[in-house]
């Protein structure tokens, strides 16, 4: 039966594997550029992507493992009554987490830092070697950087203390949690540079999932513009710019002399000139495409599709702010907040999510689509809003014409994002991300059994908790600053959410194809691709 139960856990996880690799190697493919791609910028970027992904997807088998552990009626399984043989299953998945936790870091601080910086070196400097060292010379920053982190884990999570001064009821089943983790000073280490990543991923998460989550559902609805407006609107534009170079070399034959500022407002001209053909070009492609020409027959399962997806991102917005409302309402410290789960108000997709444990599969479908979801939400916002430094765009991500420097930054911003992950689901479904759907039985009267659901103001060892929950939890306990930005950090998640959905419903609808300007044209005019930029 265990053996069974571990097979029904890793074998769904498996599978996602092999989903994963094809997805990462593919996204990578698609987004690089194709004339001058680099095979080993594809294969780091693959490589993170997929190290990243999985660690995200353990936390589905972490959720049915231990949802196998227990009957219905609150009583262990046959073979997992015994302690030991519950922490030896966990263990492999706590084997799991860390050694992609490692693989992250490695990633994040070495490799894709020095590829990064060997492709920016690439532009000044022509000999490998010298590219070389210019590039380990930036990577030795963020590696010192890594050992300072590594230095700080070992100490600091070992200076938390109990608080003495606090009895409350709430503070008491926190306490009951807290005293059942242990963990080493490695395993502390590991935790704090993670997590000290995941900060960063938070943020990012809250600016770009944020937008996405709402974004992308209102895209699939309200579709894009007029290919055939638009088409006429660029030709207008054209002719219009095309009469005005008329008119000013008619002004100025060729044995009169141009002043320098009627020759500036004609390079102006012309430059507006060519990015309008290359639209023209690119609408021109968009409208004999055989894509396009079947939209009568997509656009209905589009819109379907985009309100179902609009409900699920109305969902996880309203469970969310329940969540961090209830939050408030049972306040006990600022240092503990986040240990604080479901206990007054109802959270839906927590509810749903749990409810659906009592028919595996569909427990581990309906949470790894919650995974999917906002990475997928995630990289749409990439794509969108790009990478920014103040009010200068940094890197714009476009199918086909993305730089090795670009989708080596888009694979390191998404490793940070879905290392937050975890902590974001934390924060949305708390219950069923620490105990599932398990169940427990106590005695009321000495002889009424009652059967309650597992939760974290429940102060009994018959209920066994995920490896992320006890990881999550433990840590921000001990380094509680981390646990109060994550908590700051979701309702700026709200607010983006919020003014996203504004935004995108008063602007006007999204262009068939990805519009040149004259800045973009003058940027890609010496690497640009034979094909036209079409979205």
């Amino acid at each position: 039966m265990l053996i069974l139960a571990s097979l029904g856990s890793w074998l769904p996880f498996a599978i996602v594997t092999l989903f994963i690799i094809f997805f990462s190697i593919t996204f990578t493919l698609r987004y690089q550029q194709r004339r001058h791609r680099d095979y080993l910028v594809t294969f780091v970027c693959s490589i993170s992507l997929i190290i990243a992904l999985l660690t995200a997807s353990l936390l589905p088998t972490d959720v049915i493992l231990v949802s196998f552990m227990k009957n219905p009626n609150g009583t262990f399984k046959e073979g997992t009554q015994n302690e030991t043989t519950r922490d030896h299953i966990q263990r492999y998945v706590e084997i799991g987490y860390y050694v992609l936790y490692g693989l992250v870091l490695v990633m994040a601080f070495l490799v894709n830092p020095f590829l990064f910086f060997y492709y920016e070196e690439r532009e000044e400097q022509e000999k490998i070697s010298r590219r070389i060292c210019a590039a380990l010379k930036w990577t030795a920053g963020f590696l010192i950087f890594l050992i300072v982190l590594i230095i700080l884990g070992i100490f600091v999570p070992q200076l938390a203390t109990l608080p003495s001064d606090n009895s409350t009821s709430e503070w008491e089943n926190i306490k009951y949690l807290i005293n059942h983790f242990d963990s080493s000073r490695i395993e502390d280490s590991i935790s704090f540079s993670i997590f000290t990543l995941s900060i960063i991923g938070f943020f990012l998460l809250t600016v770009y999932t944020g937008y996405g989550s709402i974004a992308c559902p209102l895209f699939l609805i309200r579709g894009k513009r007029s290919a055939q407006l638009q088409h006429q609107t660029i030709q207008e534009q054209l002719a219009d710019i095309q009469n005005q170079i008329k008119i000013l070399r008619d002004r100025y034959p060729r044995r009169v002399k141009m002043p320098s500022r009627e020759r500036h407002k004609l390079e102006e001209l012309e430059q507006k000139e060519a990015v309008l053909s290359r639209n023209e070009e690119s609408i021109k492609i968009v409208r004999r495409s055989l894509f396009f020409k079947c939209r009568f027959i997509y656009r209905p399962v589009q819109i379907i599709l985009g309100v179902l997806l609009f409900l699920f991102a109305l969902l996880i917005f309203i469970s969310l702010l329940l969540s961090n409302i209830n939050k408030c309402i049972h306040f006990v410290s600022i240092k503990h907040i986040f240990a604080q789960g479901n206990k007054t108000l109802p959270n839906p997709i927590d509810i749903i999510i749990t409810w659906t444990g009592k028919f595996y599969p569909v427990s581990y479908i309906v949470l790894s689509l919650l995974l999917i979801y906002i990475i997928v939400t995630s990289l749409f916002g990439l794509q969108q809003l790009g990478i920014w430094y103040f009010w200068v765009r940094m890197y714009r991500f476009s199918r086909g014409r993305t730089k090795p420097q670009a989708i080596l930054m888009l694979s390191s911003l998404m490793m940070f994002i879905v290392v937050a992950i975890n902590a974001f689901v934390y924060l949305l479904i708390p219950q069923y991300s620490i105990y599932g759907d398990q169940y427990y039985a106590s005695v009321v009267n000495n002889t009424t059994v009652i059967v309650q659901p597992c939760t974290q103001y429940v102060t009994t060892d018959q209920c066994e908790m995920t490896v992320m929950g006890r990881i999550i939890l433990r840590f921000f306990y001990k380094v509680w600053f981390f646990g109060a930005v994550y908590f700051i950090l979701s309702w700026l998640f709200l607010i983006v959410f919020l003014i996203s959905c504004i935004m995108k419903i008063i602007r006007n609808r999204e262009s068939n194809i990805q519009e040149y300007t004259v800045e973009s044209f003058l940027e890609d005019d010496d690497d640009s691709e034979t094909e036209p930029l079409i979205q």
